[in-house]
């Protein structure tokens, strides 16, 4: 059974959401854009998200281009074909602004917009050729993970989310040219689906914060997407967040107890590093994977996600509240720190 929330944490953590900044650190809006504009469908952030993220006073969405298995022999114009969607998308969109810098966020909480990031998850559509980062600066992306659950030409991610196993494999040395180049255009760095291997060789190397997107505690739930404790604290160490993944393979909520399990994770979370390193990154993937399945004919077996879609993440801040977490560590959660860590790499 999952947690009875009190009508009045709800309206407290309303209050909240309507006051102050909110972000969520990865969706995988661009590519479902894409699924559904070839299914013949627009204005998908409109009609699929705006509600949503205005019920939950969303600020900053992070915005992945996810390149699937089945496209990785034409990763690269995949990858563009996403972010064009993206962007036409969410053309003249009175409530919708691009992210390009910090003047562009700070326009966008003054104006209380939704402003939208986009990265890359997993650089595959580059191969080894490092100066195509250039050209990714140039289009509007401003971070990327070096790779999702598999090896690419600079790194090994780990397993995927419903598998428990881990796959051996550092960087290579154009990963690290990669993770020098990201550093010098600002790019800032996500080390969600990394391998361990990976992780600490890319603590041995970066020179500036980095961030965990979509991952939850492995201590709380074991597997290899979540990150161990020291990996925590060495993110925490070099002024990261991380994002709390909203999967039930990552928060181990299987039994339908999902608002607990995500407060366990971040209460956890928040014990061992501090609550300014912690932050909202639900991954939310329904939406997406409805949108793969009507482009094929079929409907999804399964619902993955802990939350029904971003209008309930106020009740997810109204947990944390009714189980004694303070209201300044919830503001700086769900989207304070977020916020503060693009204000200073933007």
């Amino acid at each position: 059974m999952d947690i009875k929330v009190k009508e009045e944490f709800v309206k407290q953590a309303l209050k909240l959401h309507q006051e102050n900044p909110v972000a969520d650190a990865h969706l995988d809006l661009a590519g479902e854009i894409l699924l559904r504009n070839m299914a013949g469908e627009k204005d998908v952030v409109k009609n699929h998200y705006l509600p949503h993220f205005r019920t939950a006073g969303m600020n900053l969405v992070l915005s992945s281009v996810y390149v699937e298995n089945g496209n990785l022999d034409r990763a690269w114009d995949n990858a563009l074909c996403q972010i064009n969607a993206l962007k036409e998308d969410v053309e003249g969109l009175e409530d919708v602004l691009l992210i390009k810098s910090k003047v562009d966020l700070d326009k966008a909480l003054k104006e209380d917009k939704i402003g939208i990031i986009i990265y890359m998850e997993g650089l595959d559509c580059i191969g080894e050729d490092i100066d195509k980062l250039d050209m990714l600066y140039e289009m509007g992306i401003r971070g990327a993970s070096l790779t999702w659950s598999r090896a690419n030409a600079l790194a090994t991610g780990c397993c995927v989310a419903s598998e428990h196993r881990q796959i051996p494999g550092g960087l290579t040395d154009a990963g690290i040219k990669a993770v020098k180049k990201m550093e010098e255009l600002s790019m800032f760095l996500d080390v969600s689906h990394l391998n361990d291997e990976g992780f600490e060789q890319l603590c041995r190397i970066t020179e500036k914060s980095f961030i965990a997107t979509h991952s939850g505690s492995r201590r709380i739930y074991d597997n290899y997407r979540n990150l161990t404790d020291e990996q925590m604290e060495a993110l925490a160490f070099q002024g990261g967040i991380m994002g709390m993944n909203g999967c039930v393979f990552l928060t181990g909520s299987f039994e339908g107890n999902h608002l607990e399990m995500l407060c366990r994770h971040i209460e956890y979370e928040v014990e061992k590093i501090g609550a300014a390193h912690v932050g909202y990154g639900f991954d939310l993937c329904d939406s997406y994977d409805f949108a793969k399945a009507a482009l094929s004919g079929k409907k999804p077996e399964k619902k993955y996600d802990c939350l029904l879609n971003h209008s309930q993440v106020p009740l997810l801040s109204a947990a944390l509240l009714q189980r004694g977490m303070s209201s300044e560590d919830v503001k700086c959660i769900m989207g304070g720190n977020f916020i503060n860590f693009f204000r200073k790499c933007l």
